[in-house]
C-alpha cells in the first residue's frame, strides 16, 4: 500500500492535535498539577507519536515520544514542569508545526530533531529525579544549561496557522473549485440585474404596441377612403395578439425575475460562507502569543477573547493576521505596565487584554484593549517635532483624535530605545494600510493610565460591495458606504471662501471642500440650481468634503479588481457592472483626499474663523438603515431650521436618546437589530421618553402596516411612495412646531398618510 496518499490526511490531523496541545499547555501553565489537563496532553502526544510511526514520519514520532515521556514523570509530580521546561515544549510543537507545513508543501526531507530530543530526553530524566527526591548538583544531568539558560526569543510576527477544519462533519473541497463556484456567484448577481433591465425592456415594448394598437385603431374607426382599410383592420388584429401574448409574456416573466432573484440572492449567501472563516482561526493561536510574549517582559497578562465564532472573508482573515500581531505586541511592550508599576498605581499586578470580534450589519469590528499606561499625548507632540512632522504652533490646534492619529505615521515612534518587539517605528503604519486596502477604517481611542482601544472597522466580504452613486459631469462614479459619513446640500453662503481655499463646518470641524470633478480632472457642467450637493467622507487621514452633481442610490455592486494599465491607476479600487452593462469606476477613497488636501490644505485655526451661531428650534432624530434616504430627511431638516441627526438602527437611536434631549424622532421601520415599530413601542414604555412625538416613514404602505405602526404609538405614519419635503415639514411643525416655513408648493400631495394619536 502507498502510504504517501495519507500524508495529507495525516497533516490535518497533526495540526489538530498542535493545536489541542497547545491550548492544553497553556491550561496547564495556568492551572498547574491538573490531572485531567496532564492526561490529555499525554493522549495527545501518544496519538501523535502512533500516526508518524505508521507513515514513517520518524523524527515527528521522537519528538512526540519524548513528550509523551516527559508527561509520564509529570503525572507523579507535575510541579517539577517549571516556566523554562514550558518553553522547551512549546518549542518542540513549533517544530512539528514546521515539519508538517513542510509536508504540507510536498517536501519529504526529514528535519535533525536530535539535538530538541536529547533535551527533551534530559528534561525527562531531571524531571523523574528530581520527583524522586534527588539532589543534582552543578555537574548534573545534560540539559542543565538549558534549563537555567535565558528564555527563547520572541517569534518573529507572522500569520498564525490557527485551527483546520476537523475531520468530523466537514467536507473537504479544492481551492480551484471554489474559487469557480466563488466567480460563479457573482456573474449570477449581474445576470439577475440584466434580466431586470430586460424586464424593463419588455414593459416599454409592451406599451409601444399599445399606442400603436390604438392607433390602428383610430384609423380602422374613421371613414374608409382606400382599400387599405381592410388591411389595417388584419394588422389591428394581429397587434391585438401580439398584445395578449405580451402581457402574458411579462407576467411569465415577472414570475421567473422574482424566482431567479431569490436563487440568486440563496447562492450568493452560501458561497459567500463557503469563502469565510471563523476569527477563532486566528484568535486561537494568540493566547501562546501572548503567553511568550509576557514572559519575554517579565510581565503578568490576563487574555480575553470574545467574539470567536464571528464569521470573516477568508481573504481578509489572512490579511489582518499580522496587523493584530502587531497590535497585541505594542499592548504588551508598550501599554500594559510592569506589575511592580501597576501595583504602584493601584492596578491589579496582571495587566488585561481584550480581543474581541463583533458583527455590526455587513462590517466586523475587532477590538483589541487593554488597561495599560495609555498613549501619552504629551509625548506623541514633542515626537512629532522632533521628526519635523508638525512645529509646536501647528500641534496647538489639534484636537486630540489628530494627535493620536500621529501613531500611524510612518516611521513614527515615541521610543527612544528599540526593542525585539517594538519601538522601530514600524507596524501601526502598516496596520492602517492593509485596512484601507481592504475598504475598512482603524479607530484609536486611549486615556492616561487607563488603557488604549483600538478598533479594525472591516468589511464582511470583499466579494461584494456596498457604494454609493454618484454623479460627475455626467459620469457615474461609486464610493464605498462605509466611508461616506454625510450627505449635505449646500447654499453658497454655506462655502466661505478663504486664503487656502473651501471649507465647509460640519459639527464644528473645519472640513477641506473640493470638487469631485477637479479631483479627476473632468470637464466641469453647468449647475441647474443655486444649491450644491456634497459628500462628507473619511479616509484614514481624516475626514473631506467632496462636491458632485447628483448622488443616486445605494447598490451591492460585484467589486471587479483593475486589470492590465488601469491596475496602477490610484484614484480607482476597483471596477463594478451595473444591471444595464455600464461599468462604474470604484473611487480610492484614500487617494481621494490626498489629492484633496494638497489641493485645499486648511489651516490650525479655520474652526475659529467658521464659528458661527445657528438657530436650530427643535431637534430631530433620524433613525434610517439607508444613508441615502437618512441624510436626505435630514438635509430637508437642517434646511429648514431644525437641529437633526442620524441613527442607523433602533439600538443606536436608543442609545442616542437617552444621552442627549430630542424633540421629535423619525424612524425607518425595516432596520437591523431593533426595528421602528419596536422602537416607537420602547420609547412609549419609557416615562423619560414616553411623550417623543414619533412619525413613521417607511415603504411599507399596507394597511395592517399602518395599523401596527399606530398601534405601537407613532403620531404619524408617511410612506416612501407618498414622501415629499413640503409634507415631511407640515408634519414636524405640526408635532413640535419651532421650524421655519418651507418654501410654498402648489404641488403639495394630501396628506393622507398622517395619522394624530390621541
Amino acid at each position: 500500500m502507498d502510504m504517501s496518499a495519507f500524508t495529507g490526511k495525516f497533516v490535518e490531523e497533526a495540526r489538530d492535535r498542535l493545536t489541542s496541545l497547545g491550548g492544553a499547555l497553556l491550561r496547564l501553565e495556568q492551572a498547574p498539577g491538573s490531572d485531567e489537563i496532564i492526561a490529555e496532553i499525554f493522549r495527545e502526544a501518544h496519538n501523535l507519536k502512533g500516526s508518524a510511526l505508521m507513515l514513517g514520519f520518524v523524527d515527528i514520532s521522537q519528538i512526540a515520544h519524548q513528550l509523551e515521556e516527559l508527561f509520564v514523570v509529570a503525572r507523579r509530580d507535575a510541579r517539577v514542569i517549571d516556566a523554562n521546561a514550558f518553553d522547551l515544549v512549546f518549542r518542540a510543537l513549533d517544530v512539528v508545526s514546521v515539519r508538517l507545513e513542510e509536508l504540507a508543501r510536498g517536501q519529504s526531507e526529514p528535519l535533525d530533531t536530535r539535538e530538541l530530543s536529547e533535551k527533551l530526553a534530559a528534561l525527562a530524566v531531571k524531571t523523574d529525579e528530581q520527583a524522586a527526591g534527588v539532589s543534582i548538583g552543578p555537574g548534573g544531568a545534560p540539559g542543565d544549561a538549558m534549563v537555567s539558560g535565558p528564555r527563547p526569543p520572541v517569534p518573529a510576527a507572522r500569520a498564525p496557522a490557527g485551527r483546520r477544519p476537523g475531520l468530523g462533519q466537514s467536507l473537504r473541497v479544492p481551492v480551484e473549485k471554489l474559487e469557480s463556484l466563488t466567480h460563479l456567484a457573482p456573474e449570477m448577481v449581474i445576470q439577475s440585474l440584466k434580466a431586470s433591465e430586460r424586464h424593463d425592456e419588455l414593459r416599454r415594448v409592451e406599451a409601444t404596441l399599445n399606442r400603436l394598437k390604438d392607433r390602428v385603431r383610430e384609423v380602422r374607426l374613421a371613414p374608409p377612403t382606400s382599400s387599405r382599410a381592410a388591411e389595417l383592420g388584419e394588422y389591428a388584429d394581429a397587434l391585438d395578439a401580439i398584445s395578449r401574448r405580451m402581457h402574458a409574456l411579462l407576467a411569465n416573466f415577472s414570475d421567473d425575475q422574482v424566482r431567479l432573484t431569490l436563487i440568486t440572492e440563496e447562492l450568493r449567501q452560501h458561497v459567500i460562507e463557503l469563502t469565510m472563516l471563523p476569527l477563532s482561526t486566528v484568535f486561537d493561536a494568540f493566547p501562546r502569543a501572548v503567553r511568550d510574549l509576557a514572559r519575554s517582559f517579565d510581565k503578568k497578562i490576563e487574555l480575553t477573547i470574545a467574539g470567536r465564532e464571528t464569521e470573516l472573508d477568508k481573504k481578509i482573515i489572512e490579511h489582518v493576521a499580522d496587523p493584530l500581531i502587531h497590535l497585541i505586541r505594542n499592548a504588551i511592550d508598550h501599554g500594559i505596565e510592569a506589575p511592580d508599576e501597576r501595583v504602584r498605581h493601584g492596578k491589579p499586578a496582571a495587566g488585561a487584554l481584550l480581543i474581541s470580534a463583533e458583527q455590526r450589519g455587513n462590517r466586523i469590528l475587532v477590538v483589541v484593549r487593554d488597561d495599560g499606561r495609555g498613549i501619552d499625548a504629551v509625548e506623541l507632540r514633542a515626537a512629532a517635532v522632533r521628526k519635523g512632522i508638525a512645529t509646536a504652533a501647528d500641534l496647538e490646534g489639534w484636537t486630540n483624535d489628530q494627535v493620536l492619529d500621529l501613531i500611524f505615521e510612518p516611521g513614527f515612534s515615541t521610543r527612544t530605545v528599540a526593542t525585539d518587539v517594538s519601538g522601530r517605528g514600524v507596524g501601526m503604519d502598516v496596520v492602517r494600510v492593509v485596512v484601507d486596502g481592504l475598504g475598512g477604517a482603524v479607530r484609536v481611542q486611549s486615556e492616561p493610565q487607563q488603557g488604549t482601544t483600538i478598533v479594525l472597522d472591516l468589511p464582511l466580504s470583499l466579494a461584494l460591495l456596498r457604494v454609493v452613486l454618484v454623479d460627475v459631469s455626467d459620469e457615474l462614479f461609486a464610493i464605498p458606504t462605509a466611508a461616506v459619513r454625510r450627505i449635505l446640500r449646500l447654499a453658497p453662503q454655506d462655502i466661505p471662501q478663504l486664503q487656502h481655499g473651501r471649507v465647509i463646518d460640519v459639527m464644528d470641524e473645519a472640513i477641506p471642500l473640493t470638487a469631485l470633478g477637479t479631483l479627476l480632472h473632468l470637464s466641469p457642467t453647468a449647475a441647474a440650481t443655486p444649491h450644491q450637493t456634497a459628500l462628507v467622507v473619511e479616509a484614514g487621514g481624516g475626514r473631506f468634503g467632496i462636491i458632485v452633481n447628483a448622488v443616486h442610490e445605494e447598490q451591492e455592486l460585484v467589486f471587479k479588481e483593475l486589470r492590465g494599465p488601469l491596475r496602477h491607476q490610484r484614484t480607482f479600487a476597483g471596477a463594478a457592472l451595473l444591471g444595464n452593462g455600464e461599468i462604474v469606476p470604484i473611487l480610492d477613497v484614500q487617494a481621494l483626499f490626498d489629492l484633496a488636501v494638497r489641493s485645499a490644505p486648511v489651516p490650525a485655526d479655520v474652526p475659529s474663523m467658521l464659528a458661527r451661531a445657528a438657530d436650530r428650534p427643535g431637534r430631530v432624530l433620524v433613525v434610517e438603515d439607508s444613508l441615502v434616504a437618512g441624510e436626505l430627511e435630514k438635509g430637508i431638516l437642517l434646511a429648514a431650521g431644525y437641529d437633526a441627526d442620524m441613527a442607523h438602527d433602533g439600538v443606536e437611536a436608543l442609545e442616542m436618546l437617552q444621552q442627549q434631549d430630542w424633540d421629535l424622532v423619525i424612524s425607518d421601520v425595516d432596520m437591523p437589530r431593533m426595528d421602528g415599530f419596536e422602537l416607537t413601542a420602547r420609547l412609549r414604555a419609557d416615562e423619560r421618553l414616553r411623550d417623543i412625538p414619533v412619525i413613521i416613514v417607511t415603504s411599507r404602505d399596507s394597511a395592517e402596516h399602518r395599523r401596527r405602526g399606530f398601534a405601537a404609538g407613532a403620531d404619524a405614519y408617511i410612506t416612501k411612495r407618498e414622501f415629499d419635503q413640503v409634507q415631511i415639514l407640515e408634519t414636524v411643525r405640526r408635532l413640535i412646531g419651532r421650524g421655519h416655513e418651507p418654501p410654498p408648493s402648489p404641488e403639495s400631495p394630501p396628506q393622507d398618510g398622517r395619522h394624530d394619536r390621541a
